[in-house]
């Protein structure tokens, strides 16, 4: 008795098929010899099979089938020993037969297939770095008693199909030798299958009742395990809101047994020098305590990741600062918690400069050289020409004209020949960004208009003065119509809310 053990295998049709042939060797009274058993397997060639017979095939004589069938050509000697290894490794093969059937060549070939929609979800699964694993690990577990008595419906299949090749060859022996028996032969074998259709009818029905049974039990498993998901994501963030709670109330601790910090008051503009060692009467305790601006980056800054990647636009410009290469330091203005510094390549000497004492403590956790004080001033303590290039991402927008300024001047003294400056700000040319989000940071001073920054960067002798716009609003929240007043609504309201200006000192 056969068992149903290919879910791609339509055991209703087949047991039609059955009884409609049983019928016509029934109606067929003419006296014929029954058909020779052949039990050798068909030949493979080189050319497209139907669905149905593909997944029939095992090893190679699969893949030779299943590239003419699902991408239109024959397979290439390399990606046969490819789909061998995959299939020897323990992938199944309808994992193989999606892979072809869902690449860009096979989409685009177009072959009707049935039940790969399991085989590419894992195909997809094993593409993300730890989560896939871990699903497909959880899959495997859940789906082991299922796999179990397919391989043991598979093996007990195989043994009564080798069975039946030795009985074949047996009958082929008595069919030659008792040709006189065919007639009564023909005729026991017709009822024998007349009554093996009626037990594969009812085993099959029984068999759908179990599958449903099964089906009903597997869609309360995955509710249960929706319902988990949801419950540890709720965890997650509850914990990460936990950790920020804990991070502010470490902080304001540490400001509460930490003195008032001393901060230099920049030196005026009309000073054409600026002082290495900033005088007594210049130095006034911060107004903003460090536990404030950290509970109000972790609020409104963003989280790590989001930095991260939009910070990763500026890792080629470093790649063309000759004095990064041959080994002066980067210095990073404002560092924050240190993300930017994290992405620098190791080959490269950095130097994280920032104010609130948490950032720094923040950087020397994660190994990072880091300095609390004024940029200014520490600045105006390093050599000429010491340094091959300057960041400052959201800095100059808190500082006056007159600290810019100063800013600039120092940049351009300390920077190496064909050093590099690269300040990032909020970009006024977004009005939202411009009227609200600017405003939200109680130390802003004002917005600077890009054309401003450009011009007082080269007005100070920068060469290669650039601006680059960046993180314009995602398309979706835009305008949805095409005309002249939509365009111009998305320039204003959702065009980029930051800009970049990079700068390079000239060579001596």
């Amino acid at each position: 008795m056969l068992i149903p053990n290919n879910p791609d295998l339509d055991f209703q049709e087949l047991n039609r098929r059955i009884e409609a042939e049983v019928q016509r060797y029934k109606l067929d009274t003419r006296e014929r010899p029954m058909p020779a058993f052949d039990p050798s397997p068909a030949p493979v060639f080189d050319r497209p099979y139907r669905w149905m017979e593909l997944i029939q095939l095992e090893d190679e004589p699969l893949l030779l089938a299943a590239y003419p069938s699902l991408l239109g050509r024959k397979a290439e000697r390399s990606e046969i020993q490819q789909g061998l290894h995959q299939l020897r490794s323990g992938f199944d093969k309808f994992e193989v037969l999606a892979g072809l059937r869902y690449s860009p060549e096979g989409i685009a070939h177009g072959a009707e297939v049935h039940g790969l929609r399991k085989a590419k979800l894992k195909n997809t699964l094993r593409r993300i770095p730890v989560v896939g694993k871990l699903l497909l690990n959880a899959y495997a577990i859940a789906s082991t008693e299922s796999r179990s008595r397919y391989y043991v419906a598979r093996l007990d299949l195989l043994t009564r199909q080798h069975k039946l090749q030795n009985d074949g060859l047996a009958a082929q022996r008595d069919q030659i030798e008792q040709q006189a028996r065919q007639i009564q032969i023909h005729n026991e074998h017709l009822e024998e299958l007349g009554h093996y259709a009626n037990e594969l009818n009812g085993y099959l029905q029984a068999q759908q009742r179990a599958l449903d049974g099964q089906q009903r039990a597997l869609d309360a498993q995955n509710v249960a395990f929706d319902q988990q998901t949801d419950y540890i994501k709720r965890l997650e963030a509850e914990l990460d809101q936990q950790r920020l709670v804990h991070q502010e109330l470490r902080a304001r601790l540490g400001h509460l047994e930490r003195a008032p910090r001393q901060v230099a008051t920049p030196v005026s503009a009309e000073s054409s020098v600026v002082a290495t060692q900033p005088a007594a009467s210049n130095l006034v305790p911060s107004s903003i305590p460090d536990s404030f601006y950290l509970a109000f980056e972790n609020r409104f800054r963003g989280d790590a990741e989001t930095i991260r990647e939009r910070q990763s636009y500026y890792l080629p410009i470093l790649e063309k600062i000759a004095p990064l290469t041959a080994g002066l330091p980067l210095v990073d203005i404002g560092c924050g918690r240190g993300e930017w510094l994290n992405m620098l390549p190791e080959a490269y000497a950095r130097i994280g400069i920032d104010l609130n004492s948490m950032n720094v403590e923040a950087c020397h956790e994660q190994g990072l050289k880091a300095v609390q004080q004024d940029a200014l001033v520490w600045l105006a303590e390093q050599p000429e020409n010491s340094v091959a290039a300057i960041s400052a991402f959201h800095v100059i927008e808190h500082l006056s004209f007159e600290q810019f300024n100063m800013l600039l001047d120092q940049c351009q003294r300390v920077l190496a020949p064909g050093g590099t400056i690269i300040f990032e700000t909020p970009n006024p040319e977004n009005i939202i960004s411009a009227a609200t989000h600017f405003h939200t940071d109680p130390t802003h001073i004002h917005p600077l208009p890009p054309a401003f920054t450009e011009f007082l960067v080269e007005f100070k002798g920068f060469e290669n003065v650039e601006i680059h716009r960046l993180n314009p609003i995602p398309r979706e929240y835009a305008l949805n119509e095409d005309s002249e007043v939509a365009r111009r609504c998305d320039a204003l309201f959702y065009g980029p809310q930051d800009y970049a200006v990079t700068a390079r000192k000239g060579q001596l």
